[in-house]
């Protein structure tokens, strides 16, 4: 595809605003698919992480270790190791409920379905000097009519999704580098900052209080 603007499909024919919208819904489902993948990881490797605390925790008491001069409070403990467990299994029921493997898969799915008829297009495209305009428009029905079926079928990704998949266009799309980096840091913080978060702030959290 040329690095003209997207907007220039405002002002061509129905087929090729309808090329845009496959082609731009496409890759928004395969990067559905992709955060979904990542979030699925990484919620796992939290919830492992939040076991060993817990278990770290917990043997403090067992072997007597205390990272302080004074003796090691009993109380703290069992306090860090019931919050600890609360906490993991809190976690644990809502990340299941949410389902991420399932979820990237069926976008996945998606994006192969919306492949087949963004290709169909293109070769279209490529033969179009040679149908007549009656041929043109059933075709242009057939393809609408085949990619709304798509969309009904399928859950809707998300608008960082789209807005990721911008970014892999930036000049396309007309967006600086700051609009670029605005986008990837909100991506971030929708995905990987809350696991990030859970991974590292307990341990802090636990070692600061047992160093008072």
């Amino acid at each position: 595809m040329s690095e003209k603007s997207h907007l220039d499909y405002l002002n061509k024919t129905f087929l090729e605003e309808l090329n845009y919208k496959i082609w731009s819904t496409k890759g928004s489902r395969f990067n559905a698919s992709t955060r979904l993948s990542k979030m699925a990881r990484w919620s796992n490797f939290a919830l492992t992480m939040l076991s060993v605390y817990l278990t770290a925790v917990g043997l403090l008491s067992v072997y007597n270790i205390s990272v302080s001069t004074e003796k090691l409070d009993e109380n703290l403990i069992a306090y860090s190791i019931t919050c600890l467990s609360i906490l993991a299994l809190v976690l644990g029921q809502i990340e299941s409920a949410k389902d991420y493997s399932m979820k990237a898969k069926e976008f996945h799915n998606c994006g192969l379905e919306l492949s087949k008829i963004y290709n169909d297009l293109r070769i279209y495209k490529t033969l179009k000097e040679n149908q007549t305009l009656a041929d043109k428009e059933q075709f242009a029905k057939k393809i609408s009519e085949a990619y709304q079926r798509v969309l009904e079928k399928h859950e809707n990704h998300q608008a960082i999704d789209n807005e990721k998949f911008k970014t892999t266009k930036a000049k396309y799309h007309e967006m600086n580098w700051f609009d670029v980096l605005i986008i990837n840091i909100r991506y971030y913080l929708k995905t990987t900052f809350i696991f990030h978060l859970l991974i590292f702030l307990p341990p802090i959290i636990i070692i600061s209080l047992l160093l008072k």
